[in-house]
């Protein structure tokens, strides 16, 4: 069903006391959403619906090229040291692959962006 399809961004994040992964990709003709519980990797929901706007082919992630949740993870808890990781999302943003990583620091939220490719902190 997903076999040539292109990633858009991939996010983990808790919901219902769970963490799901939420998974959106593209073809040529379709665009599709699929949700799985990161626990077990059970389809929870999915969903499938014909494309009204183009996306370009360089908004595809490269996943081969890109540094993995658990890396940016790292990353992002050696620059706030203490930090609790609340959601992940690798995306596209302006051609870059981009890892948004939300923590809770100092009883505040806060965003960090990683360059997937380079590693470096935006």
């Amino acid at each position: 069903m997903y076999s040539n399809t292109a990633i858009k961004s991939i996010t983990l994040a808790l919901r219902n006391d769970i963490y799901v992964y939420t998974i959106v990709g593209f073809d040529s003709v379709k665009d599709c959403t699929i949700q799985i519980d990161a626990t077990n990797n059970k389809i929870i929901g999915q969903s499938t619906q014909i494309l009204d706007y183009d996306y370009v082919k360089e908004e595809a992630l490269n996943l081969k090229k890109t540094i993995s949740r658990q890396e940016a993870n790292e990353i992002a808890l050696r620059d706030l040291r203490g930090a609790n990781t609340i959601l992940w999302e690798l995306t596209d943003e302006n051609g870059k692959a981009i890892w948004k990583i939300n923590l809770i620091y100092q009883n505040q939220k806060r965003e960090l962006k990683i360059d997937a490719l380079n590693k470096n902190i935006i």
